[in-house]
């Protein structure tokens, strides 16, 4: 399988929908309320999609294999509050379907991030429950801030930052 990485185009939008509503679910699923995991369907997802690509302060990329999307990632060329981390840009979501984990996908869509916002410095926020993706992001050279926020979810959801 030929993969490459792409700034989203319209005809990706539905694609990366689906992506985005499949990895949501097998991520959260039974770790979030169900009602939260249900919320992003691939028409929500559309409508995010959508709205992002029309926001210049966001970046999004798409992983394609076979020029089908398989992943994709999310920047803000800003961080958000509580990052004060001015000379960083934000990755605000990664993600790539289960059966491409571990083939450099995600990887290849952070390297990507990083020419396509121009910066080399990148924040993020990974929910402590999810040990594949903080171990993911040390692999890559990412190191935890100390920094942690509560996500009110239903019950509490403590995000790490890197």
């Amino acid at each position: 399988m030929t993969i490459r990485i792409a700034p989203i185009e319209p005809r990706w939008f539905e694609e990366k929908a689906q992506v985005q509503s499949q990895t949501w679910r097998e991520l959260n699923q039974g770790k979030i309320p169900q009602e939260i995991v249900d919320a992003i369907t691939p028409q929500f997802a559309l409508k995010l999609t959508e709205a992002h690509a029309k926001n210049s302060d966001q970046v999004t990329l798409v992983a394609l294999g076979d020029d089908h999307v398989i992943g994709f990632a999310e920047l803000l060329r800003t961080p958000r509050p509580p990052i004060d981390r001015p000379e960083a840009a934000e990755l605000a979501s990664l993600y790539v379907l289960q059966d491409r984990h571990r083939h450099g996908v995600g990887r290849m869509l952070v390297e990507a991030g990083k020419q396509a916002t121009g910066n080399d410095r990148l924040a993020l926020w990974v929910a402590g429950f999810n040990a594949n993706a903080q171990g993911f992001y040390r692999h890559i050279g990412f190191h935890e801030t100390g920094l942690t926020q509560t996500e009110d979810m239903g019950p509490e959801l403590e995000m790490i930052n890197y």
